[in-house]
């Protein structure tokens, strides 16, 4: 009788498992990257937002710095309600004109591309509440790591005929809850003098923060701009004045444009080389 020939396995089904094991190891590995990298794209928006929002801030307490702070009576609320003095070349680091700069010549970096808006140690910006009392909570769990601080320029405006307020353009910084996680904003706004604002009490105050009528969508802040705008080279180019002395009187009291500034730190390295 003969004996049923004995089928020997050649490893195919072996080989079919393998393959199919690692199609499901690679699908999975992609599917995990992918969870990891909109994890890490959330926290880095939620980090801008952080530090965006602390940015404005910033510009609102240099806002209501312009307006007198927390001190009217000092030499720096009588600068600012004056429309002149305390500003100087480059920007004040003594105690009553800290950060207030000039403009700086056409064919120089401006002020808030040289000064170094992200060290905790310069001398050239103010950082929140100096000169407000206001107070703002940091370094601690999902709070920004360090205070905001800001600068102000005051322009000189464009347009000619009677005096119609003094425009400062303000530049705020914020951070995260990283150092490394920084929004540089920027803002003109416009202070009336003092015996225009006391006799016409119907010029609006604007806002003007972002997401107002007062900014574009992109945030360019492409708004009535009575004196300067800088360029994306950072050079400041002026924005054209007005046809006449009314146009000037019917601008806003208050913040006139604002921007987000999203190459600071290149315009920066590129001013102090």
């Amino acid at each position: 009788m003969k004996r049923a020939p004995v089928r020997r396995q050649c490893g195919l089904a072996l080989v079919c498992a393998l393959m199919l094991l690692l199609g499901a190891m690679l699908l999975g590995l992609s599917v995990a990257r992918a969870a990891f990298g909109n994890m890490a794209s959330a926290r880095h928006e939620r980090e801008r937002m952080l530090a965006r929002a602390a940015a404005e801030t910033a510009l609102l307490d240099a806002q209501a710095d312009i307006g007198g702070g927390a001190q009217p009576g000092s030499e720096r609320a009588g600068w600012f309600a004056a429309g002149s003095g305390g500003f100087v070349d480059g920007c004040g680091q003594g105690s009553q004109d800290l950060g207030l700069c000039l403009p700086a010549a056409a064919a120089m970096p401006a002020a808030w591309q040289v000064a170094d808006l992200a060290a905790a140690d310069s001398p050239l910006r103010v950082p929140y509440g100096r000169y407000t009392g206001a107070a703002f909570a940091v370094g601690g769990g999902l709070l920004p790591v360090r205070l905001p601080a800001y600068l102000i320029e005051r322009l000189a405006p464009a347009w000619t005929g009677p005096p119609a307020g003094t425009v400062y353009r303000i530049t705020a910084i914020g951070f995260g809850t990283r150092e490394t996680v920084q929004v540089v904003l920027q803002a003109l706004y416009r202070r009336l003098p003092a015996a225009a604002a006391a006799g016409n009490g119907s010029v609006p105050e604007t806002g003007g923060g972002p997401g107002s009528a007062s900014g574009t969508s992109d945030g360019s802040g492409a708004g009535a701009d009575p004196a300067q705008e800088a360029g994306a080279d950072g050079k400041d180019t002026p924005a054209g004045p007005p046809s006449g002395p009314a146009q000037a009187a019917d601008l806003p009291a208050g913040r006139i444009a604002w921007r987000e500034i999203g190459n600071w730190t290149a315009l920066h390295a590129q001013a102090i080389k």
